[in-house]
């Protein structure tokens, strides 16, 4: 795991989860955007750097490596919270574990715990590890899945860009691909959801809101304090990635 920091001249701190399946280096400009009022920490699981050469273990263990970093850094309470897709996950077990307080916290298209019995959530994992493993062999699948027109950063260019974005998604190991998938969606949480004190909002893309129901469902009846924000006309991951300002304007005017 690598913790990188941005604004570390700010009191205020911001712990960034990324998302999956994207290299750390597409969520800087939203990471920077925030460091103009933030101390951001931007988070990069195991099995996510190239350089590092490890697999991804569990969203547990990321949360648990990340509360040990933060404590090592003198950090005792967070002032805000991000976490998107999977990382959105590690956001809700960072918070029902209350090792450190956080004031705020958005979780955006954040990944909920399966709640069928195991048998089920492992064919769900065979069918998603497959998925991705088809998805890497393929640049056309990959474009089918994220449209050149709202996911390439230079459309004349896409072709390129999806090469590149395939060229990483093949340093992960399958034993991370695996442990993404089965653990995203069965990461463990207490039994019932302690107080918080944190104000939360769960944000969701229109565009995504039929594929993200059941996180969203689940995640509103453990944690019914919970806003929920709709994020016109985006797709899962669009807001963050591909339009940085707005999600920037966005996010603080909720955090600050």
């Amino acid at each position: 795991m690598t913790i990188r920091e941005f604004g570390t001249e700010n009191d205020r701190t911001l712990l960034f989860f990324q998302g999956s399946c994207e290299p750390w280096q597409e969520f800087c400009p939203a990471a920077q955007g925030l460091a103009d009022r933030f101390h951001v920490m931007l988070v990069t699981p195991d099995g996510h750097d190239p350089e590092e050469q490890n697999d991804f273990i569990s969203v547990e263990k990321t949360v648990d490596d990340t509360v040990r970093w933060l404590k090592e850094h003198g950090i005792d309470r967070l002032d805000a919270l991000y976490g998107l897709s999977f990382g959105g996950g590690m956001a809700v077990r960072f918070l029902t574990t209350q090792d450190i307080p956080v004031n705020k916290a958005i979780i955006d298209a954040g990944t909920a715990p399966y709640q069928y019995p195991k048998w089920i959530c492992r064919l769900i994992g065979v069918r998603d590890f497959l998925m991705l493993k088809i998805a890497i062999a393929s640049v056309g699948i990959m474009k089918a899945a994220f449209p050149p027109e709202r996911f390439a950063r230079d459309p004349e260019k896409a072709d390129q860009e999806y090469k590149e974005l395939q060229k990483y998604l093949r340093t992960y190991s399958n034993r991370t691909i695996w442990n993404i998938f089965w653990s995203a969606n069965n990461y463990a949480v207490p039994k019932t959801a302690p107080k918080l004190d944190t104000r939360i909002q769960f944000w969701v893309g229109t565009d995504e809101w039929r594929s993200r129901y059941r996180d969203l469902k689940w995640t509103k009846q453990y944690l019914p304090q919970i806003e929920i924000v709709r994020i016109p006309h985006m797709m899962h991951g669009e807001f963050v990635i591909m339009h940085p300002e707005d999600f920037t304007r966005k996010a603080l005017a909720f955090l600050e």
